[in-house]
């Protein structure tokens, strides 16, 4: 296991957008280029989330049980892929018209060998981070 703490990134957007462009269903999954999406709502801010997306090259299926606690975070368990069994906390914290976005949690893989674990998690989180904020600022400039 892998406890990782990722911060320091930053959307151009204020949370409230941050948050209209998660709840958003299809835009979101279209920006990360998921496909066979599937998503089973458990409550109203519970839900669980299956796709496939290639992942280092490779074809992988995810899924992951996802708690909203808008506006501060959201709570994720692995169920499938990579990381199955990994836990972590997405939290985004106002900064005027940005919100800057921290990742906290507790990484493994049964397919990973575990000296490889951080590295491949940082990639995840890099491509996630880097393909939602194409989509926030691209939202932000229809908007406009």
């Amino acid at each position: 296991m892998v406890f990782l703490v990722d911060k320091g990134g930053v959307f151009d957007a204020p949370v409230e957008e941050v948050w209209m462009y998660l709840a958003s269903g299809e835009e979101h999954s279209q920006a990360h280029l998921h496909e066979a999406v599937r998503r089973v709502a458990h409550s109203p801010n519970s839900l669980t989330y299956s796709w496939e997306q290639r992942f280092d090259g490779e074809p992988v299926r995810f899924a992951m049980r996802s708690t909203s606690f808008a506006p501060v975070g959201i709570a994720y368990e692995v169920l499938e892929g990579p990381f199955t069994g990994s836990s972590f906390f997405v939290y985004y914290a106002p900064r005027g018209d940005r919100t800057s976005v921290t990742v906290v949690g507790e990484f493994l893989s049964p397919t990973i060998p575990p000296s490889h674990v951080a590295a491949a998690v940082e990639r995840f989180l890099a491509l996630e981070f880097e393909q939602d904020g194409a989509a926030i600022r691209n939202r932000s400039h229809r908007a406009k």
